[in-house]
């Protein structure tokens, strides 16, 4: 018998949707970031949606990996979100990212949900009004702009 949870009106909007892909070189994958993605969780700021291990090996070959089946302190580390995982990354994200890899290199693919906009995203249906455009901008450009001179000129009088 399948049973059905029911959804809070909060978990009827969802929030935006963002993904990361982290490169690491071979053996370089250790974990260590797993404690602030929890942190993140926890907090409810963000939820993972689906995370998964790409490796290429020497000769240029391509695979993925759930949590489930990375094994070891790795595993540990990352299985606190594996039963949160949908397969929302797909066989051609996998290609695709892999492409862009060196050999003998593994890397971290992950959709998270921003839960922190869910609120605000309520508050902006529920008054009329319609999201036009999103977008980021990633914050090394910010520092570069901001480490540039101005080109504004000042005009007195």
């Amino acid at each position: 018998m399948a049973t059905v949870e029911a959804q809070t009106e909060e978990e009827k909007v969802m929030g935006p949707v963002d993904y990361l892909v982290v490169l690491f070189p071979e053996g370089g994958l250790t974990g260590k970031i797993a404690p602030e993605l929890r942190r993140l969780s926890d907090a409810g700021i963000i939820r993972v949606i689906d995370l998964l291990i790409i490796q290429k090996d020497a000769n240029g070959d391509v695979d993925s990996f759930e949590v489930s089946e990375v094994g070891g302190e790795l595993e540990e580390e990352l299985h606190v979100f594996e039963p949160k995982t949908k397969g929302w990354l797909s066989q051609e994200d996998v290609e695709a990212i892999g492409d862009g890899m060196p050999n003998r290199s593994i890397a971290a693919a992950m959709l998270f949900e921003n839960l922190w906009a869910i609120g605000v995203k309520k508050a902006i249906v529920d008054s009329g009004g319609e999201l036009l455009e999103s977008g980021r901008i990633p914050p090394e450009l910010i520092e570069r702009a901001q480490s540039e001179s101005s080109t504004i000129t000042i005009k007195e009088g």
